[in-house]
């Protein structure tokens, strides 16, 4: 069995004052993924694209391929290498 990855962005509203996370879609690919959280972020305050790879071994590992607009510290902060 080789190894899954799966695609999705999440968009961002400020709500209370805070940013959270108000609209998750799958992507197709990296590059899909990356098209979808750039046209969000130009209806919503920010958009984030992720990936998830889930290994034979049933390992998993999150990967935030890119943010657009504002989204919150964790987020960036996944996004600069922790």
């Amino acid at each position: 069995m080789a190894a899954d990855t799966a695609f999705w962005v999440e968009g961002f509203e400020h709500v209370a004052g805070r940013l959270v996370p108000t609209t998750r879609r799958t992507a197709l690919g990296e590059s899909n993924a990356l098209q979808q959280a750039e046209a969000l972020a130009r209806r919503l305050p920010g958009a984030a694209a992720f990936a998830l790879v889930t290994g034979e071994d049933g390992s998993e590992a999150q990967t935030i391929l890119g943010a657009f607009g504002d989204v919150p510290d964790d987020v960036m902060d996944g996004l600069a290498g922790g």
